[in-house]
């Protein structure tokens, strides 16, 4: 059986940095699961192909975890650089 999941997130402007982020993520192999991304604009999709129910329970806790890191680091990032050009004003 091939559980098949996919999942899109609206993340704004941080979208590209976040998928630019996560695609060294994908080139680790695994035996019982597959995980692609796509970028769309503003939307990252993510799908997980698992060969069972636990596998599939685990790739997407990883990925939700990974994404949700990224997006938050994005943020941090955003708000350095206003913090750094209104200093500089």
């Amino acid at each position: 059986m091939v559980l098949e999941t996919e999942f899109q997130f609206e993340l704004g402007e941080s979208a590209e940095v976040v998928y630019r982020s996560l695609l060294p993520e994908l080139s680790e192999k695994y035996q019982r699961t597959s995980a692609s991304l796509g970028l769309d604009g503003s939307m990252l999709w993510l799908r997980i192909d698992a060969d069972d129910i636990v596998s599939a329970r685990a790739a997407l806790n990883t990925w939700l975890r990974l994404i949700k890191i990224a997006h938050e680091l994005a943020g941090v990032g955003e708000a350095a650089k206003v913090l750094t050009s209104s200093e500089s004003l």
